[in-house]
């Protein structure tokens, strides 16, 4: 018996607005409208329901160049973030933005770079889309900034939404209160996050000078734990009473090099971190940064762009003192 070379399967082919007319019995120009949600077409909710659901059931996608032709621009927002994770508040505020943009028509994607050696990938991303608006966080590399400045699009950034000052200045004040008088700072090994550690640090110093402390002793803290306890050891050796943290990850890896070698936070040397994220309730002393006051800050930033308004402005405080046994 001779074997038959069977035929290769023809790729599936793309749903079309003219495949949604069809099935539904309609105008591919009612199409259109419905899909492209048309403001000056009146449709009724009825037939928008249907067009809705066929092309739902058929699985139809937007076809992205043709809408860009069609409107002059991608339904694109692009954040540009420093390093793979900036901190748990701002992972949140992404997470609820890409929501928020999503239930108005945008596409929200993040890319994440470390250094100037990444510029070849965002010229690469730029090639693919064209975004309407771009999202800096953590601060945007002059290789992407002149590309942006070379776009149509426009550059929001989270500067100013948060005092990262602020936050160094409540741990050393209330450290400062609790009688301690030799501040360590246990500083974050990332580079990418550099930006904020030391505006946190120059809140520490300042705090200091202002109450004649002795300028407060930094340690970079890795994710060694033998590394930890050296620092930790070197620290005490020094007269340090009393630890700020860079945020509450740090910090509880001090708290964790101290309990491998049997001490105890809060007893044998106070710790305070930044963000109050959920682990901080194993009794780290903590600024909490209220992560929905900032989300809606940015999202407000973001959006009053996007809609060609000026932005709404709150005074929600954001920053406050979570205080635990730790200090």
């Amino acid at each position: 018996m001779t074997d038959v070379a069977e035929e290769p399967a023809l790729p599936p082919r793309r749903v079309t607005s003219a495949d949604v007319a069809r099935a539904s019995g309609v105008s591919r120009a009612t199409v259109s409208y419905v899909l492209n949600n048309a403001p000056d077409r009146s449709i009724s909710e009825s037939t928008r329901a249907l067009v809705l659901e066929t092309a739902d059931r058929l699985g139809h996608l937007p076809y992205a160049p043709a809408r860009a032709l069609r409107s002059g621009r991608m339904n694109v927002v692009l954040a540009i973030v420093a390093g793979f994770s900036i901190g748990y508040v701002f992972d949140l505020a992404l997470d609820r933005l890409n929501r928020e943009l999503g239930n108005r028509g945008y596409a929200f994607l993040v890319t994440r770079v470390n250094d100037e050696k990444e510029g070849l990938n965002i010229r690469g991303l730029w090639g693919a889309v064209t975004p309407t608006l771009v999202l800096g966080m953590g601060g945007i590399p002059e290789h992407a900034r002149k590309l942006i400045e070379m776009s149509d699009a426009t550059l929001v950034e989270d500067v100013g939404i948060i005092s990262y000052v602020g936050t160094g200045r409540l741990q050393a004040e209330h450290l400062e209160r609790s009688g301690h008088r030799i501040l360590g700072f246990a500083y974050p090994e990332d580079p990418n996050i550099d930006r904020y550690a030391r505006q946190r640090l120059e809140g520490v110093r300042a705090v200091c000078a202002e109450r004649g402390l002795p300028e407060p002793l930094v340690g970079v803290v890795s994710s060694r734990i033998d590394a930890v306890v050296e620092q930790i050891e070197r620290w005490r050796s020094a007269g340090v009473t009393a630890i700020c943290a860079h945020n509450d990850d740090i910090a509880l890896m001090v708290m964790a090099a101290m309990a491998s070698i049997g001490l105890t936070a809060g007893v044998d040397l106070a710790v305070i971190g930044v963000d109050d994220i959920p682990l901080s309730n194993m009794g780290l002393s903590t600024v909490s940064i209220d992560s929905d006051v900032f989300t809606t800050v940015l999202i407000e930033r973001v959006v009053s762009v996007l809609e060609g308004r000026e932005p709404i402005v709150g005074d929600s405080p954001l920053l406050h003192l979570v205080l635990r046994s730790t200090a």
